[in-house]
Parts: structure tokens; C-alpha cells; sequence
């Protein structure tokens, strides 16, 4: 996972809280029905996200430790 701001033809668009997300199409799968979030926690701050499902929550953690970015 990283920022970007480029849409590709592959990618999908979602938007909440004036914050758009570009997913491409490999990557989603591994975030259907998660759940991110933006954490600060003992000066600390970045996304944490959290799959619904056990068997993307071995797949995909993020972008840094214990799945943060």
C-alpha cells in the first residue's frame, strides 16, 4: 500500500469523509469487508486496517509494523 494519486484503468474509487481511497483490483480482495482506520496512539499516527476476513488478515497487513501505515 501507498499513496498515490493516480487513478489507472484497473483501479477503484471509493470516497468517505471527504478522503478518497484508490484500490487496484488485486489489492481489493484482500480488503473486502475490512475496516480502516486513522490511529494516534502513543505518538504514533497512521492507518491501521483490519480484515473481516482471517484468511486476508495472513495476506495483507499494510504498509508498516502490525499493519500500519
Amino acid at each position: 500500500m501507498a499513496f498515490d494519486n493516480d487513478v489507472r484503468d484497473n483501479d477503484q474509487v471509493y470516497s468517505s469523509h471527504d478522503v478518497k481511497v484508490i484500490v487496484d483490483d488485486q489489492t481489493l480482495s484482500y480488503l473486502k469487508s475490512a475496516t480502516i482506520a486513522y490511529i494516534q496512539d502513543n505518538g504514533r499516527t497512521g492507518f491501521r486496517i483490519e480484515p473481516h476476513d482471517p484468511v486476508a488478515a495472513s495476506a495483507c497487513g499494510g504498509c508498516s509494523s502490525e499493519g500500519s501505515c
